[in-house]
């Protein structure tokens, strides 16, 4: 036999002491740290979707300046086509 009979005896009272010490670790501190993360989470994920939110608004206002700049670009060029005298390039400065 591998193991004596006083391991053999012993063994199902290590086994139980081992689960039962597992079981009061998971209860006792993994689940309330879960909950505290899963706590922080939720936050950060709130945080993140209204920094997504800010993001795209302002992206929506850039888009909306350039379309607002490229069609007054487009009415100039329109504009100038008609008139009798040559038009001067922008300064770029």
């Amino acid at each position: 036999m591998v193991l004596g009979a006083t391991a053999r005896r012993w063994l199902p009272y290590l086994n139980f002491t081992v689960a039962v010490s597992a079981l009061a670790f998971q209860t006792g501190v993994l689940y309330p740290w879960h909950e505290e993360l899963d706590h922080e989470f939720k936050k950060l994920k709130e945080e993140h979707k209204q920094q997504l939110h800010l993001y795209h608004e302002a992206k929506l206002r850039r888009i909306e300046d350039l379309e607002k700049k490229v069609a007054a670009e487009r009415a100039a060029e329109r504009v100038s086509t008609w008139l009798p005298w040559p038009q001067r390039e922008a300064s770029t400065n």
